[in-house]
């Protein structure tokens, strides 16, 4: 007669393995693919379980939103404002790429995130220990941003994927649209790294310049 294998216990349902398995199903599913009952059922629990630890979906987004805020890391300053603008960059990218369904929710999340402050306060010190001024600081730090999360999204939704070449170049044909044409070999060569890294570049090499 075979011994019967003890059952494993069900993981403990915690605030923290919430957010943890909500972020992984965001970022497969999506925002508009997930629901707390979905929730739930990965979880092997009752929905109400869950609404025991979140009051309501919008506060559990809040927290999915300020856990995947506090992978982003800060690194240590170099000492050279230039590096450390773009380690801060690349950081913001590589935390859009783990999360992207996660990332696409932020990008237009309302509310303020602690692990958020954290990040712009590092991008606002580089530049101000840098030399710039008070106001220049603030809005060099607004256009980085804007950079990295835009470009960040584009990438996701595969805004800068070119298609299927030969109807983007029957589609261009079917006007006057003579450089598009042309420069069809090049715009259908995307490569994101080089592209992120050129628009960086840029961005700096005009940041330079405005140095007090």
């Amino acid at each position: 007669m075979s011994a019967t294998s003890p059952m494993k216990p069900k993981p403990k349902l915690t605030q923290e393995r919430i957010v943890a398995v909500s972020l992984e199903m965001i970022d497969t599913l999506g925002e508009k693919s997930f629901s707390m009952r979905k929730l739930a059922t990965a979880l092997n629990v009752d929905p109400m379980a869950v609404y025991h630890h979140h009051a309501s979906k919008s506060a559990l987004m809040h927290a999915v939103m300020q856990a995947m805020m506090e992978e982003c890391k800060v690194p240590a300053p170099s000492g050279n404002w230039q590096t450390d603008v773009q380690d801060l960059c690349h950081g913001v990218r590589r935390l859009a790429q783990r999360h992207p369904g996660a990332f696409v929710i932020y990008e237009t999340y309302r509310h303020r995130l602690p692990a958020e402050h954290r990040l712009h306060e590092a991008f606002h010190e580089t530049l101000v220990n840098a030399g710039f001024s008070r106001r220049v600081a603030v809005q060099s730090v607004r256009v980085l941003l804007a950079y990295t999360e835009a470009f960040s999204v584009d990438e996701i939704l595969g805004w800068l994927d070119p298609g299927d070449l030969a109807e983007l170049t029957e589609s261009l044909n079917k006007g006057p649209y003579p450089v598009l044409i042309d420069l069809i070999d090049e715009i259908g060569c995307p490569d994101a790294d080089a592209d992120f890294d050129f628009g960086l570049t840029l961005l700096i090499q005009g940041l330079e310049a405005q140095i007090s």
